[in-house]
Order: C-alpha cells, then sequence, then structure tokens
C-alpha cells in the first residue's frame, strides 16, 4: 500500500516542482518592448487628420471601402487613382476596406491599428534578431531602439505611414518562418513563407529584393549549402510571376518618360543616403514634410564616418551581417531615390522603417563588442540613448494632431516648400493669413497645381477682380477644377461678357456634369443671349439629371414670364 501511494504521488510531486521553474512573464523582454513602445505612442489614439493623403484614403474613399466587391477591385487598379496612377499598392486598400468596416471614418480606429502594427513589428524584429543568434539582451536592446527611435515616429503617427510597417511584418514573418523552414522543413512552413512573400509583394515592390537578402543570410550567416536554396527559390519565383500577372492586368497609367525621369531622380537624390543617415544617428533636424534642398549634409557625413570608425573599432568589417546590413538599407531606399519629382518630391522619414534594420543588422556585432563592458556603464549609455530617442518620439507625435498642427511643423521644417506653404494657407481661418500664405507661396513656385485657384478664390472674396480674373486664368491653363471655370464665369457675367460666360459653364458642366448652379446658371445666361431655344434644350437636360430647377427659372424658359 505505501509504494502504490508513493508511486501515485510522484506525477503530482513533478508538475508541482515544474510550475515552481516557471518564470514570471516580466522576465520576457518582448512584454517589455510592448509596454514602453504602447507608452511611447498611446496618445496617437488621440490624433485626428494631417489631411496628406490619410483623408483620401479613409474620407474621400468612404464609398469605395463600403464595397467588399472592392477586395478583389484593388488588385486590379492604382492607389491613388482606378486608371490614372503608376502605384501599385492593393494590400495597402484592401486594409482600409476592411478597417473602414469597424472605424467608419474616424481617424482614432485607424491610429490604433497603426499602433497595433509597429508593435507587431518591433516583436518580429526582435524574433528575427533571436533567430540571427543574436543573444536576448542585445537583440531587445536593438529591437528598443527601432521601437523609439525618432525617425520612426512620422510611421506610427501618419495614419499612410503604415505602408512600411506592412511590408515590414509580411518580410519580417516571410524571413523567420524561412529559417525555421530550413532548420525543421514542412509543407506548411514552405508555403506559409511563399505566402508571406507574396503578400509583401503586393504591398510594395521592393519586396522583390526580398530573396537577395534570405539568400545571402542562409547562405553567409547559416552556412546553408545551395542545394536547401533550389525549393525556396521555386517558391519565390513562382510568387513574383504571380504578382507580375496580376500587377500586369491593373489599370494603372503607362508612363513612357517614366524610366528615363527616375534616373534623373536617382542623381539628383542621392544625398539623401548620407542626409538619412544622419537622421538615424543624430534625430534632432527632422520635419514632417522633408524636401531634399533643405535638409543639412553635414550630420550625415558625421553619422557616416562615425559608423566606420565603430565597425573598424569593433572588428565587425570582416563578418558577413555587416555587408549584408549594408546592402539591406541601401536597397530599400532605393525607391526614394528613383521616385519622380513629378509624382512626389518629398524624402519622407517613414520610408527609413525597413531600410533602418539594415543599419541594426550593421549596429549588432557593434553592440555584441560591448558585452565585455562593466554592466552599469552599458546600460546607462543604452538607457541614456533610448530615453533621448523616445522624448523625441513623443513630442514629434503631436505634430500630426490636426492639420494646421501639420501644415505648420510643415513650413517650419521646409521654409522653401511651396506645397506646404499653400497647404497652411488652406487650413488658417484667417483671410489676410490665408492670402499672406498663398502669395509667399506663389513667390517661390506660381506653377504650383491649385495654387493659383486658391489666390484667384481669396482675391475674388475681397473683390479684387482683376487679380482674381489673372490668377483663375494661370489655373484654367491646365486643371479639371470645375470651381476655376465656375468663378471665371462670374466675373465674365459682372461684365455682361455673356458669350465667355456661356463658355465657361459650359466647362463646368463638362467636369461636373450634376452641378445644379452651372446647369441653373447655363439656362438663364441662354435665355438673356436670346439664345431660347438652348436654353429650352439645357432646360430639358436639367430634367434628364433628375436636377431640380428653380421654379422662377422654370417659369421664365417655358411659360415665357
Amino acid at each position: 500500500m505505501k509504494k502504490n501511494t508513493k508511486e501515485a504521488r510522484k506525477p503530482v510531486l513533478k508538475v508541482s516542482s515544474l510550475k515552481e521553474k516557471k518564470e514570471p512573464w516580466y522576465h520576457n523582454p518582448v512584454w517589455w518592448l510592448v509596454i514602453i513602445t504602447g507608452l511611447l505612442y498611446g496618445r496617437t489614439m488621440n490624433l485626428g487628420f494631417t489631411r496628406l493623403d490619410d483623408s483620401i484614403f479613409i474620407i474621400e474613399n468612404e464609398q469605395y471601402n463600403k464595397g467588399f466587391d472592392n477586395l478583389a477591385t484593388s488588385f486590379h487598379r492604382g492607389l491613388f487613382h482606378p486608371t490614372d496612377d503608376v502605384y501599385y499598392r492593393p494590400v495597402f486598400l484592401v486594409d482600409f476596406i476592411l478597417e473602414s468596416k469597424i472605424f467608419g471614418t474616424n481617424p482614432a480606429g485607424y491610429h490604433f491599428t497603426n499602433l497595433l502594427f509597429h508593435l507587431l513589428s518591433v516583436v518580429l524584429l526582435y524574433t528575427f534578431f533571436r533567430r540571427l543568434n543574436i543573444s536576448a539582451v542585445n537583440a531587445f536592446l536593438l529591437a528598443m531602439i527601432f521601437a523609439v527611435h525618432p525617425v520612426l515616429s512620422q510611421a506610427v503617427a501618419w495614419i499612410p505611414g503604415r505602408n512600411d510597417m506592412l511590408l515590414m511584418i509580411f518580410f519580417l514573418s516571410g524571413m523567420i518562418v524561412t529559417i525555421d523552414y530550413i532548420k525543421k522543413t514542412g509543407t506548411v512552413l514552405y508555403f506559409a513563407q511563399a505566402f508571406l512573400f507574396l503578400l509583401a509583394l503586393f504591398t510594395k515592390e521592393t519586396a522583390v529584393i526580398i530573396p537577395i537578402i534570405m539568400t545571402a543570410l542562409l547562405i553567409f550567416c547559416f552556412r546553408i549549402p545551395w542545394k536547401k536554396i533550389i525549393p525556396l527559390a521555386a517558391g519565390w519565383v513562382l510568387a513574383v510571376l504571380v504578382w507580375f500577372l496580376v500587377r500586369a492586368s491593373a489599370t494603372l497609367s503607362p508612363r513612357d518618360d517614366l524610366f528615363s525621369e527616375m534616373m534623373h531622380s536617382a542623381l539628383r537624390r542621392l544625398p539623401a543616403i548620407i542626409q538619412y543617415m544622419g537622421k538615424i544617428f543624430f534625430p534632432f533636424n527632422l520635419t514632417v514634410f522633408p524636401v531634399i534642398d533643405e535638409i543639412t549634409l553635414v550630420w550625415g557625413v558625421i553619422a557616416t564616418i562615425l559608423l566606420i570608425l565603430l565597425i573598424i573599432l569593433s572588428g565587425s568589417y570582416d563578418k558577413p551581417i555587416t555587408w549584408i546590413g549594408l546592402f539591406w538599407f541601401l536597397v530599400f531606399l532605393l525607391p526614394v531615390l528613383i521616385v519622380p519629382k513629378s509624382l512626389n518630391d518629398q524624402v519622407f522619414e517613414h520610408r527609413l522603417y525597413v531600410p533602418l534594420i539594415g543599419i541594426l543588422l550593421m549596429m549588432g556585432p557593434v553592440i555584441r563588442s560591448t558585452d565585455h563592458w562593466p554592466g552599469s556603464r552599458r546600460y546607462l549609455l543604452f538607457a541614456a540613448i533610448l530615453i533621448v530617442f523616445a522624448s523625441i518620439s513623443f513630442v514629434r507625435t503631436g505634430y500630426y494632431d490636426s492639420p494646421l498642427a501639420f501644415w505648420t511643423k510643415a513650413v517650419e521644417g521646409s521654409p522653401r516648400s511651396c506645397y506646404a506653404r499653400m497647404m497652411l494657407g488652406t487650413k488658417v481661418d484667417s483671410p489676410a493669413e490665408r492670402e499672406k500664405l498663398f502669395l509667399e507661396a506663389w513667390k517661390l513656385d506660381p506653377t504650383q497645381k491649385n495654387l493659383n485657384y486658391y489666390l484667384g478664390k481669396v482675391m475674388l472674396e475681397k473683390k479684387a477682380f482683376d487679380s482674381a480674373e489673372y490668377f483663375l486664368k494661370r489655373e484654367a491653363r491646365n486643371t479639371k477644377i470645375p470651381d476655376v471655370y465656375f468663378m471665371l464665369a462670374q466675373l465674365a457675367y459682372t461684365k455682361h461678357q455673356y458669350d465667355t460666360t456661356a463658355r465657361y459653364l459650359e466647362k463646368v458642366i463638362q467636369l461636373d456634369p450634376l452641378n445644379p448652379q452651372a446647369n441653373s446658371n447655363m439656362v438663364m445666361v441662354y435665355w438673356q443671349m436670346g439664345q431660347k431655344e438652348k436654353a429650352k434644350a439645357s432646360l430639358e437636360l436639367m430634367r434628364q439629371k433628375g436636377l431640380q430647377m428653380p421654379p422662377n427659372l422654370e417659369n421664365m424658359v417655358v411659360k415665357g414670364q
């Protein structure tokens, strides 16, 4: 009996001992990464729109986002426009469709998911570093630098910055799964890594570089023979083929001059690489709307020299991970260099979201070389860096609070940017301040799209008719804004130039067929010109369009009263 009793108690004692050995949650670095990052960026959920693209995808695209059938449509159209666009970002559009079902047009919900995406990216980065056999402490320090770095605050606080986070999530998830597949093999892991690579491709074109980086890591860091990589390469090729065929079927705008313009932009923007390096090591000259010509190269040169010295002193110049990190940094910055000026002339900081990992990979051996330092000195240094970085990031998130706050900071950071000054002018309440900002912007670039329209509108409101006509006619040379021609029609009408008034109103109706005021005015002008048949025809067109006709206008034309 005693023997049986002892045997019966053995499993209980064994389970109890296992529970006692289990480490508490606060010993897990992942929890601290999540907590610290969440506390730093928690305030972003109270931010609004900046009116830089975010309102386009959430407010202007509200009807598009309501249709579930547009989930498939997103893979066959451009990002900003169904046909007149060269950007292809289907995953980005799909994300907004899905989130709109939960958040509608409330910015708080989208800021919340931006924070979740950043948290997930930080955790994946830590996991990726651990897969590379970086120690838990050093992986935590590297991931923590990424989590709080000020240069990435735009990606978190600005809703459209999520596209780079989505790329990061699919990229790192795929690499982690690929490493696991190499160690364990398995059909599920194989297809999972190929599918994640495909999602990365549909997120951003630069994902085509992933197989090269993955192959370099497997061969030079994990010493994996070529034969084991061939099956992976087959999956990657298939994913690229699927992406290419689907993209080829999309209704994108062909640009014959795109390649030459990209090459010209690349030469002009080469200094951006040095500038970005300066922003990584010395993130004190950041701006929400960076213009390449206004960013100093001094900090970038100092940062580059510092990085070279750290690599030499740590002896990491002969380690493959250093050169893979450098390649990673440069190749993922390529889109910044080749984006044509006609599409985008800013060197936004959120674009460092993925390239920054390359610098962290280069810094991995450097940080490892400090392992022999006295613990207090080492951790005090990193604590100081993290506190400074986190403080700057915390302040900068407030710059994205509202359109007025955002564009005010844009003008402060890029005072020679015509577009930033113009956009700030559209956000201020004071008519005098609005006119001042528009005129300052006009001096910087009188050809800026929409600027002459805004100036014409201001001049019309203050009854400076000659100035209003001058600016509106400049805008009318190349615009599709119906209001430009409507205001020109108003000016022509005050001068009793009815033929000119009719011509401008016809243009308004061509651009905006259901504009009730333009249609009504068209009927009235034809009637005043004595062209009664045209007036009646215009009135009939209003009926066919389902537009409500003013009773006095209908009586005048139909009954002659």
